[in-house]
C-alpha cells in the first residue's frame, strides 16, 4: 500500500494542538486545549517532514477497543491504545478529494489522565493520516486530533489551503 500524497508548503507550519494539565487545589484536575480545525491541521501537515494524506470518507472499527476514562484512576487509562481499522473514502489529489481508497489503518488513541481522543466508527470524517512507512495511522487524541467532522465548511477549508488560499488556523501561532 503506498499513498504518499506530500503537501505542499502552505505558510509557516502550525504548533500541533496543545493541550495542558492544569492542577487545582486537591486532586481535580482540568484539561484546556487550545482551539485546532482543519486549517491547523494542514499547515501542521505541510510543514512536517512527515508524509500524511487527506481523505474524506469513513473509518470502520470496534468501538468497544476505544479506551474507558477512569476520572477515579487515571493512571489506570493507557497513554495510547492502537486500533485495526479500514479507511475508505476519496484522498486529496491535485484539487480535488477525488482518489478512491479503501485500505487498512490503525486508529492511535492518546489519553491524557481520564481525557481521551475518540471518534466514531463509520461516521464520515476528513481525515489526515499519516504514513508511516506501509502503516496509515489517524490520530485522535483528548483535544481533537487530525479527524474532522466532513462538512462543507471543512472541506472549503482544507481545498482553500490546499490550493494557496487563505489558510487560517483557529488561532494565530
Amino acid at each position: 500500500m503506498e499513498l504518499r500524497t506530500r503537501l505542499h508548503k502552505a505558510g509557516t507550519g502550525a504548533a500541533l494542538a496543545g493541550c495542558l494539565l492544569v492542577a487545582q487545589a486537591g486532586a481535580a484536575a482540568a484539561l484546556s486545549c487550545l482551539p485546532w480545525g482543519p486549517a491547523d491541521a494542514y499547515l501542521h501537515a505541510a510543514g512536517s517532514e512527515r508524509v500524511y494524506n487527506v481523505i474524506a470518507g469513513e473509518l470502520s472499527f470496534d468501538e468497544s477497543l476505544l479506551p474507558q476514562s477512569h476520572s477515579e484512576s487515571p493512571g489506570d487509562t493507557p497513554p495510547l491504545t492502537r486500533i485495526q481499522a479500514q479507511l475508505s473514502g476519496k484522498m486529496l489529489e491535485d484539487r480535488y478529494f477525488s482518489g478512491r481508497v479503501a485500505v487498512p489503518a490503525v486508529l492511535e488513541v492518546e489519553c491524557l489522565g481520564p481525557w481521551c481522543g475518540g471518534m466514531k466508527s463509520g461516521a464520515d470524517y476528513v481525515f489526515f493520516a499519516e504514513q508511516r512507512g506501509q502503516e496509515l495511522v489517524v490520530r485522535a487524541n483528548a483535544c481533537g486530533g487530525f479527524a474532522f467532522d466532513d462538512t462543507s465548511e471543512v472541506r472549503r477549508q482544507v481545498l482553500e489551503c490546499h490550493r494557496g488560499k487563505a489558510c487560517v488556523p483557529a488561532v494565530p501561532r
